[in-house]
């Protein structure tokens, strides 16, 4: 008698708990359905008492199905970001208005962002003038004035 003969639900069970553990490591979402097929394949295996042929359909099909299905609801419900700019500080300040800390002489000037200080290029304005940001290139921030 050959091992695929004797297959129980229990070793459907535990290939469905190992390939979920290791899909919590990984965090593909790939894994997690093919766990899932894994544990409904123990469920029909036990309600059913099916051979290991048909098992191994019931796994690959509902592994399929459970992958395809999943991947047409990633693609058409993509994930929100909720912090678009959480690591790329200088975006965060687009479109926000400040007083020039220092004047703009020959398209280059400082604002004071909350405790730090911010080179700006412009058009020549004179300290405390009103501007807003418009654009970053690399650490430099792009504004115009207000008004």
């Amino acid at each position: 008698m050959e091992w695929f003969e004797i297959l129980t639900p229990w070793h459907w069970l535990t290939a469905a708990v190992i390939l979920i553990v290791i899909e919590m490591m990984m965090g593909t979402y790939f894994l997690l359905w093919v766990g899932f097929a894994a544990a409904a394949t123990a469920l029909v295996q036990w309600m059913f008492g099916i051979g290991w042929q048909v098992q191994m359909m019931v796994f690959f099909i509902l592994s399929l199905v459970s992958i395809v299905g999943w991947y047409y609801y990633a693609k058409n419900n993509p994930e929100i970001d909720t912090m678009p700019h959480l690591n790329r500080r200088g975006h965060q300040h687009i479109g926000r208005t400040f007083n020039l800390s220092r004047a703009i002489v020959n398209g280059v000037g400082k604002i004071n962002v909350n405790d730090s200080t911010w080179k700006v290029e412009g058009e020549d304005l004179p300290e405390g003038a009103k501007v807003k940001v418009v654009d970053i290139q690399g650490t430099t921030l792009k504004i115009e004035k207000v008004g």
